[in-house]
């Protein structure tokens, strides 16, 4: 069973999202949707976290709904996206094919604080 959080930070600009187990497409859509629409609270330039040190790698299906939120990140005005792999190579290998295919500029972290240090920094 998959689950997710999702929660916007409108003081410093950012996005975050949380990606637990293996999502069905229809899991993954609704995850999708609401992702998208949180980003309409925040202003152009915000930053994307997303952690997946606990998702697991989808189907193609799933990868091709991954990357319509990256693109929707992309023409939406988000800067940076980091995501937080942990030691889950797999599936920040998944994220990152989705992220190169949807021209969404973003980096893999092992944690929060390297996500959130990154952020700081740029």
């Amino acid at each position: 069973m998959a689950s997710y959080n999702i929660r916007v930070d409108p003081v410093r600009n950012r996005l975050y999202a949380t990606l637990e187990g293996f999502f069905t497409l229809a899991e993954i859509r609704r995850c999708g949707d609401e992702t998208i629409e949180a980003t309409s609270k925040l202003r152009p330039g915000y930053c994307v976290v997303t952690d997946i040190t606990k998702y697991k790698a989808g189907l193609p299906e799933v990868a091709q709904d991954i990357e319509r939120v990256q693109a929707h990140f992309r023409s939406s005005g988000a800067r940076q996206g980091v995501r937080i792999v942990g030691a889950n190579m797999l599936s920040g290998m998944q994220f990152r094919r989705t992220g190169g295919k949807a021209e969404y500029n973003s980096v893999n972290v092992q944690s929060l604080a390297e996500a959130e240090k990154f952020l700081d920094d740029l």
